[in-house]
């Protein structure tokens, strides 16, 4: 296998460990590195004819895509023509090589950045690939088996950089919703905290996050075997239309009939709060807006109900307070609401 088709395979997530190391290998290999420089440039210079053209500015988020490094930043109002593409300087590619994990990823294919909301981050070692979101961001994506996964904000998902031949297995914090690709010879499986979630082709929604007890799975389609234990004792099959929420605090299960639609509409861009416990919008809105909301505590007795499709921060603030009869102010990235 040449080094570009070695190349190829890292930027799409397919490469095995042994590929890997050959990769790395050629690195100490001037004649290699320069053929790795060219291909790279090549891939570069796709992108850029993608996302620029002489009639269009490129927006903030394209920037923030196609920055490689410090070295090398579009300047504001900046038209970059077909003719122009050349002058990109060569060193700024070779920035991508520093490192064991290649922060070439930049310019991972489009189904890792399929809208301009999408960023993560990535790590990557020999062995397996660790995508994060932060606050107030989300990010779809393909595994190599073709299972699609959509990462809700601040969410950490850890993935090997290719499934063997006996099973799929992933773990994953915080929230995202999976369309698994059916490989009956390959369960799929998600570690979530203490739990796992075994399936063979459905799709479903995981809530896990580090600063909330409650863990729970909501199922679209197929069904979905839950272990809320290691030595799998504790197990539930859930069907289409089912969610099973757990609180290891107080050691209860339940399961309930649902519309999946409720609570995959933060795909959608819909917020929707059913007598949500003040609490729990506080970290959703944080997660949601990449904001820190500070609520006086006799505010966390209330609840508050209602539906927001894409609307901005102030509206959705100044209905919260409209309903628990409360006011707020905003003081830098914080907004405080008291009575």
């Amino acid at each position: 296998m040449n080094p570009e088709e070695l190349f190829d395979k890292l930027i799409k997530n397919k490469i095995s460990q042994d590929e890997f190391e050959r990769l790395l290998e050629g690195m100490e290999d001037e004649d290699i590195l320069a053929r790795y420089e060219i291909f790279l440039q090549s891939q570069f210079e796709k992108e850029v004819e993608v996302h620029f053209s002489d009639e269009n500015e490129p927006s903030t988020d394209q920037q923030s895509k196609l920055t490689i490094s410090k070295k090398y930043t579009p300047k504001k109002k900046q038209k970059i023509s077909k003719k122009g593409r050349n002058n990109f300087p060569a060193a700024a590619v070779l920035v991508l090589f520093v490192g064991l994990v290649f922060s070439v990823l930049f310019i991972v294919s489009q189904t890792n950045f399929d809208d301009s909301n999408n960023i993560s981050k990535t790590t990557i070692t020999p062995e397996q690939i660790t995508k994060t979101t932060p606050k107030g961001r989300k990010f779809r994506m393909t595994l190599e088996d073709g299972s699609f996964i959509h990462m809700n904000s601040v969410s950490k998902i850890t993935y090997p950089n290719k499934f063997d031949d006996e099973e799929r297995e992933i773990e994953i914090i915080g929230e995202a919703y999976f369309d698994i690709n059916r490989d009956e010879s390959r369960p799929f499986k998600i570690k979530v905290k203490d739990y796992s979630v075994e399936v063979l082709g459905t799709s479903f929604n995981v809530q896990a996050y580090e600063d909330e007890d409650d863990f729970s799975v909501t199922v679209e389609s197929g069904t979905v075997k839950v272990m809320l234990d290691k030595e799998g004792k504790n197990t539930t099959i859930l069907e289409k239309n089912q969610k099973l929420v757990f609180n290891p605090e107080t050691n209860l299960t339940e399961i309930m009939d649902v519309d999946p639609d409720i609570d995959l509409s933060w795909r959608k861009g819909i917020l929707k709060f059913n007598s949500t416990p003040i609490a729990k919008v506080e970290k959703i809105l944080e997660r949601w807006y990449g904001i820190d909301l500070v609520i006086d505590r006799e505010i966390y007795k209330k609840a508050f109900t209602g539906t927001h499709q894409n609307e901005n921060l102030k509206s959705v603030i100044e209905s919260l307070t409209y309903a628990t009869r409360t006011k707020y102010i905003v003081k830098g990235n914080s907004i405080i609401i008291k009575n």
